[in-house]
């Protein structure tokens, strides 16, 4: 990106933006970018600085950069405008920081999944576009036990232990959150329910193996599944899988549990949740 200057101003532009070692100064017209012209025109009729603008511009290798524009007439007086210059500098830094500081508030940072908030708005938005596909919660068994047994610290481990494993389990299609301390839940757009519970039965068979391997005397590492084929309500799926979770434990924990697709839950009732 050059600078260039208008006619008559080139010493008093130089004069003017030198010193801006952050901004690039640019002439521009009425044909430059269509996002431009009502800034240029504001500048030139009205003779008034622009807001600055947001535009994401093509390096010289191609890659795109986002920069911030502002408008600023050139003028010699009241009603004899020169024409107007375009003042810009890059905004990437800031993009960056700003996408950054976006993944941190919807991820989990031990496991670094999706977190509630993240999962809540993504439900959302599958309900409304009443999308196929089932949504399994996976809750470890007796975890708050294990944490007054071991620590929290081993509880943590064994948090970051048991998301590899669902990492291991689970394809690039599904999405992995965690929405409680020990709660995950797995997103399968577009899987049925027979997809989905052979990755749920996977995610069990797993921690059976390792339960096995466990040492005399050790809590088993196990989890109990809730599945549930996603609905156009994304409170009542959710409630659904809940009370699927509450039933695989009843039955005796370490198995998965099926809610009917798209049954009414009411809300008023909520059995409580073993541990």
């Amino acid at each position: 990106m050059g600078v260039h200057f208008v006619p008559r101003g080139d010493g008093t532009l130089y004069r003017l933006w030198a010193g801006l070692s952050s901004e690039i100064a640019l002439a521009c017209d009425a044909g430059e970018r269509e996002r431009l012209r009502a800034a240029f025109v504001t500048a030139l009729v009205h003779e008034c600085r622009s807001d600055w603008i947001e535009l994401a511009l093509r390096g010289a290798g191609g890659a795109r950069e986002w920069f911030e524009l502002r408008i600023d007439p050139v003028t010699l007086g009241p009603d004899h405008a020169l024409g107007a210059i375009c003042v810009a500098r890059s905004i990437e830094e800031r993009r960056r920081l700003e996408r950054e500081a976006f993944a941190a508030a919807m991820t989990d940072p031990l496991t670094g999944f999706t977190n509630r908030a993240a999962f809540i708005a993504m439900l959302s938005h599958l309900a409304e576009q009443r999308a196929e596909g089932c949504l399994a919660l996976v809750d470890l068994d007796r975890f708050r036990a294990f944490n007054l047994r071991h620590g929290h610290a081993a509880g943590d481990r064994l948090l970051i232990s048991f998301a590899d494993l669902l990492r291991e389990l689970t394809g690039p299609e599904q999405l992995l959150s965690r929405i409680d301390g020990e709660t995950f839940a797995i997103t399968m757009p577009g899987a049925d329910l027979a997809a989905g519970r052979a990755t749920a039965e996977a995610i069990t068979n797993a921690l059976a193996a390792v339960a096995l391997g466990a040492e005399r005397g050790e809590l088993p590492f196990t989890a109990s599944v809730g599945l549930v084929a996603l609905g156009s309500d994304s409170d009542a799926t959710l409630r659904a899988a809940e009370l699927a979770v509450t039933e695989a434990k009843a039955r005796g924990r370490a198995r998965v549990a099926t809610c009917p697709a798209r049954r009414r839950v009411p809300w008023l009732w909520r059995q409580p949740r073993s541990a």
